[in-house]
């Protein structure tokens, strides 16, 4: 008995002692490439660098950590990231953000987060992150100029499930959320609590619609496939739409669209509310819906077409699309 306690005891501590040092190994490699990003021009700062999670896994943790890219387009700051994985599944990276945050964005608004829960996890490989995903719950979205606008516009929501596939590969890209609202100074604020589900695949990778062409733009080129856009409000009123969307390579838009909707009275008061000084303009939309054709269900059903630009809905052309 005392030799199998021993024989324990030993395992105990030859486990522990791996941990640690494997843990050792793992500070030093961030503190390693927070330090290669400097040189890049890149600022990363990790605050209070630690590890944890023993026995069974192995998180890094900052405190606070704040990122400045290189062109100074984006800057961003949490309170605390923790980074890491299991011992049983260690291709799994998986993080934990800690609110409030800031991000600031070159030409916009900084934008103040907080939330109750937000979790990121990805599967890696030899060469790139796969099934990248991130879960929010109780997110709250603030755009500010000062600290005391408190009637900037808000956009918060219960939960929200953000999935990809990849960030080289072929674009598969999912996002569904929950009672989604917008509050503050902005007419959509009087719009009710939505839920959504965003469903989007493109031949093109999500990764290469961060290079910009000579003119700035980094939709020309690219095809979307819409496999479903979908709006559902509590009354039952619903907006869904599907279809391709092609932008050429002067930045024209080419789509065949079809968008459903559902319980018409119930959006058209919600799109009152929302726009009382275009009340008259939504009710003859509303009418002139009436006469579009059906689905077995009774939901509106409108086609819409846009080529090289140019926008109409069934026989009713809505104008041009800008050049994007």
């Amino acid at each position: 008995m005392t030799r199998s306690i021993l024989i324990a005891l030993s395992v105990v501590a030859v486990y522990t002692a791996g941990w640690f040092y494997l843990a050792s190994i793992a500070k030093d490699r961030v503190r390693m490439e927070l330090a290669k990003a400097a040189e890049q021009a890149n600022s990363l700062e990790c605050q209070s660098l630690s590890a944890r999670g023993y026995p069974f896994s192995m998180y890094i943790s900052c405190s606070g950590f704040n990122y400045r890219d290189q062109n100074q387009t984006l800057n961003a700051a949490t309170s605390a990231v923790d980074v890491g994985a299991s011992i049983f599944s260690f291709r799994t990276i998986k993080a934990q953000l800690t609110g409030p945050a800031a991000v600031a964005l070159s030409g916009a608004d900084p934008v103040k987060a907080n939330w109750n829960k937000l979790q990121a996890s990805a599967r890696t490989d030899d060469r790139t992150a796969q099934d990248i995903s991130l879960s929010a719950e109780n997110l709250r979205l603030q755009s500010v100029k000062t600290d005391t606008d408190s009637k900037a516009p808000v956009l918060s929501l219960q939960e929200m499930q953000f999935d990809l596939n990849s960030l080289e590969e072929p674009l598969k890209l999912k996002i569904t959320f929950d009672d989604l609202q917008l509050s503050g100074d902005t007419p959509l604020a009087s719009l009710p609590e939505m839920d959504g589900l965003i469903d989007i695949s493109s031949p093109a990778s999500l990764a290469s619609f961060k290079e910009a062409d000579e003119n700035g733009s980094v939709l020309r080129g690219k095809a979307l496939q819409l496999n479903q856009v979908l709006f559902f409000l509590p009354s039952g009123a619903s907006i869904s739409l599907n279809g391709p969307v092609t932008i050429d390579d002067e930045g024209l838009t080419n789509a065949d669209l079809k968008i459903r909707l559902t319980n018409m009275p119930a959006l058209g008061q919600s799109l009152q509310a929302a726009f009382p000084d275009q009340v008259k303009n939504i009710n003859t939309v509303i009418f002139a819906l009436g006469s579009m054709p059906k689905d077995e269900s009774g939901a509106t059903i409108v086609p819409v077409l846009i080529k090289e630009g140019k926008i109409s809905a069934g026989f009713i052309p809505l104008g041009r699309v800008p050049r994007l």
